[in-house]
């Protein structure tokens, strides 16, 4: 496993093939969420001003992705989740996603995952999840991550035995809640993937963990 992922073969943040909406030119329903998302995230990402264009689509988007990821609700921890985006995002090959997920999960810890989240993850922790090579701390955690692969791989035919471990390690709401982690991150991966929307210039040094997957 190398030491540090491959450096990206481009350098210098590319335009998107449609313009950005400018903040000032945001609706008023957007502001409301996208605030405390630019709060955790630390700026703006270019795919919030594309999904600027279509506010009901971005307001639901929004709220979605903190149901799935961050909702008090939850029933499996945060950072864990987290820690499965990335592997979903690199094994999907959305080196736009994958690049804030690894990136986020290398942020140092600030101990406010809702104001301003990073994790704090080592450089080597981090491969070995997205590579597979280094086994997780825990049988649940393992089934969890074996779980992702598979179905981010293919859907329908998640071997059984995997399912099992699921089943024998967590709960029916956290299996439920996995499955819709794995399954919000296909959708973002293929709507970012295929609008070819540019990751930012800072972000571009993490694009490299795709090939590991």
């Amino acid at each position: 496993m190398n030491a540090v992922p491959p450096k990206p073969k481009v350098t210098v943040e590319a335009e998107p093939f449609i313009p950005y909406v400018t903040p000032e030119n945001f609706d008023p329903r957007i502001k409301p969420i996208l605030d405390p998302y630019m709060k955790r995230m630390g700026f703006l990402p270019n795919a919030l001003k594309l999904y600027a264009y279509r506010p009901e689509i971005a307001v639901t988007l929004f709220t979605l992705n903190s149901n799935v990821m961050r909702d008090p609700s939850s029933t499996l921890p945060q950072l864990l989740k987290r820690k499965v985006a990335a592997l979903c995002c690199a094994v999907n090959g959305c080196a736009y996603c994958t690049a804030h997920s690894c990136s986020m999960l290398k942020r140092p810890n600030t101990g406010d995952p809702m104001t301003s989240e990073g994790w704090g993850i080592s450089e080597e922790e981090l491969q070995g999840i997205i590579s597979g090579e280094t086994k997780a701390p825990n049988e649940m955690e393992q089934a969890v991550f074996d779980y992702a692969r598979a179905a981010s791989e293919d859907a329908p035919n998640v071997p059984r035995e995997i399912l099992d471990r699921l089943k024998k390690h967590l709960t029916p709401p956290q299996i439920v809640e996995l499955a819709c982690v794995v399954g919000f991150w296909k959708f973002y991966n293929t709507v970012h993937d295929s609008l070819h929307i540019p990751i930012e210039q800072h972000l571009l040094a993490d694009t490299g963990y795709v090939s590991l997957a």
